[in-house]
């Protein structure tokens, strides 16, 4: 049975909400495995019992964190396999071959049912005809997506950050003078345990990737510009192709939700950007 580009453009949305959801859920498994190293500081020594119980707890928690690891990182890598075919087929209009086909479907980790909730048809807004020209337009458009994504991300990401030096300092500060200071020692070594949390879930270099990733992307979006103005060279738009999906595979996943959030004024500004590159080509043509 083939694959249509709304076929694929179904599973990439129903994947990519599946990985978005086990991103949330790392985030939260990564917290609770920081919370029994935490928890064994204020217990004392003697308590033998409850010290093991963390442990075996905390054991549990990281083998869960290692297996939703691993269903998403799955699911993100199906997203991305589908994504790249939904651009190929929907630009080039070829379709694919059955052996690829093959590939793509063990691949996928939702069903037929769950992707075909999540089909859209205008998903990618181009109207030229089938060639280099849609499949960069189509490109184009991924691309602004991605660029904003990844830079609110980053935003959000240095917002978390800012949260836990805010808390650094709270907890340093303000609580040293009113406590006895053994109490405000163990507070501290409570927090300086909890840190363990922010190195494991990386916020820090995951600032970094979506501030990079956005800069990255936007360089792309200028080359295909830039390519828009030649009419589209297609060792171009592929090189333009190959390079996008480096970028995108490489950055860390937009924050969770922020698409649903964002839609309607990314969907304005790309109806813009394609407004304003319709009076370019129009006025080079009278040219």
């Amino acid at each position: 049975m083939p694959l249509t580009t709304d076929d694929l453009v179904g599973y990439l949305r129903a994947e990519f909400d599946k990985s978005s959801k086990l991103r949330v859920a790392l985030f939260f498994l990564q917290l609770a495995v920081a919370v029994p190293a935490a928890a064994s500081v204020v217990i004392p020594d003697n308590y033998h019992e409850a010290l093991y119980a963390l442990a075996i707890a905390g054991a549990l928690l990281l083998g869960l964190w290692w297996v939703v690891k691993g269903a998403y990182t799955k699911s993100r890598s199906a997203a991305q396999a589908a994504r790249r075919a939904a651009l190929l087929t929907g630009g080039l209009a070829e379709p694919l071959s059955p052996t690829e086909i093959s590939n793509l479907r063990e691949r996928f980790t939702v069903n037929t049912e769950k992707a075909k909730q999540f089909e859209k048809a205008d998903y990618y807004a181009s109207d030229l005809h089938a060639g280099p020209g849609r499949l960069a337009e189509m490109l184009e458009e991924s691309a602004l997506y991605s660029e904003n994504l990844q830079r609110i991300s980053s935003y959000v990401m240095l917002g978390v950050l800012w949260v836990f030096i805010a808390l650094f300092f709270i907890i340093a500060f303000a609580t040293t003078p009113f406590v006895e200071k053994e109490v405000a020692f163990l507070v501290l070594r409570v927090f300086l345990a909890l840190i363990v949390f922010v190195m494991s879930s990386d916020v820090l270099g995951a600032y970094q990737d979506h501030k990079s990733a956005a800069k990255e992307i936007r360089d792309i979006r200028q080359r295909l510009s830039a390519a828009d103005a030649n009419n589209y060279p297609l060792p171009d738009v592929l090189l333009a192709m190959t390079d996008y999906n480096a970028a995108v595979e490489g950055a860390p996943e937009s924050v969770p939700y922020l698409y649903d959030i964002y839609a309607k004024d990314l969907d304005q500004h790309w109806r813009d950007y394609q407004a304003d590159r319709a009076a370019k080509r129009a006025q080079r043509g009278a040219a």
